[in-house]
């Protein structure tokens, strides 16, 4: 009676570990499945290489901080990637950051911090200087921006608009191309090509402004025209080729063409206007000098070199003569001669 009780037994403890030993295979099998699974899930994440709602920290080669957030980021090689709705900010100088927006941007090499910004691109410095554009390529390494669509260029009062750009961020120098048209305050600027050098903001604070091609510089005081060149400055100015200036002064009108005219100027108001080769002045209507020099200052213009008179009278050959610009009269040096109208 005994041995059947545990032959019993025995039988019993080996359907027991039996059963152990099923539930073990069954669980390692259900592990194993679940692990899988999760491989799959993983893998099937990792090629379609998107992340929502990212922040992103880097560093340009001066190991300053840069700043991306995107609602949506895809790798799309090595190294390569598509932002959707980036924010960016980074710095332009050691003291001075820049922020831009764009709809889509393409980060062509990460490591130099290149990318291809496109849609609704804008650019804010920290001095608030915004560029608006449609595509721009960045990179955050040079401090250098640029593109070959419409831009417009605001900052305060100051407002420029082209068809073509580069914007070396770093030495703060905007190159614009094609169809430029500016406006400086009450001032207005037309030219085929501008620079604009500046120090810490567009417009009153500018260092200086060069036109290249046919160009316009319009003030409520005068305009200036040149088919080559103009430097312009809140204190100077100068201008080549084939340059037309016209300006009022003292109620009467000038208009004077030369192949270079610098003038001084405070205030935007012209103090000293120097003009050489192919001089040519006319006063309102009635009176027209022609020479080789001319400088005007402290309300008096004299011409000098080969100096003709053309007026009422007829026309004075002479070596010298000066014009007051107060009373409007001419005084004659050295007259070599009066040609009189018939």
């Amino acid at each position: 009676m005994l041995k059947r009780k545990w032959k019993i037994r025995a039988i019993s403890f080996l359907f027991v570990g039996a059963a152990g030993f099923v539930l073990w295979k069954v669980s390692r099998s259900a592990f194993s499945i679940s692990r899988v699974l999760h491989e799959r899930v993983s893998n099937e994440i990792s090629e379609k290489n998107e992340f929502k709602d990212v922040v992103y920290t880097s560093f340009d080669k001066d190991s300053n901080e840069i700043i991306l957030e995107s609602s949506n980021v895809k790798k799309t090689g090595d190294k390569v990637f598509d932002f959707s709705n980036l924010v960016s900010t980074f710095n332009i100088s050691p003291d001075e950051t820049a922020t831009i927006f764009a709809d889509d941007a393409h980060f062509v090499s990460k490591d130099s911090k290149q990318c291809e910004m496109n849609g609704n691109v804008r650019l804010l410095t920290e001095e608030g200087i915004l560029l608006e554009t449609e595509q721009s390529f960045i990179d955050m390494d040079k401090k250098i921006a640029h593109g070959d669509t419409e831009i417009l260029i605001t900052q305060d009062d100051t407002q420029f608009f082209a068809k073509k750009y580069h914007f070396d961020m770093g030495n703060k120098v905007v190159t614009l191309i094609d169809d430029v048209k500016g406006n400086l305050a009450d001032d207005l600027i037309i030219a085929d090509k501008l620079i604009i050098d500046f120090d810490k903001s567009i417009g009153k604070d500018f260092k200086k402004v060069r036109a290249f091609g046919n160009s316009l510089y319009k003030t409520v005081q005068y305009n200036i025209k040149s088919s080559r060149e103009m430097i312009y400055t809140d204190q100077y100015a100068e201008v080549n080729g084939n340059v037309d200036l016209d300006f009022k002064k003292d109620k009467h009108n000038y208009h004077v063409k030369a192949d270079h005219i610098t003038m001084d100027l405070k205030k935007n108001v012209i103090k000293k206007v120097v003009a050489k080769n192919n001089l040519r002045i006319k006063v309102d209507e009635a009176t027209s000098i022609q020479g080789d020099f001319g400088i005007l200052e402290n309300d008096f213009l004299t011409i000098t070199g080969n100096t003709v008179i053309f007026n009422e009278k007829g026309k004075i050959l002479c070596k010298k003569a000066i014009l007051n610009m107060k009373t409007n009269d001419i005084r004659v040096y050295e007259a070599k001669g009066v040609i009189k109208k018939n």
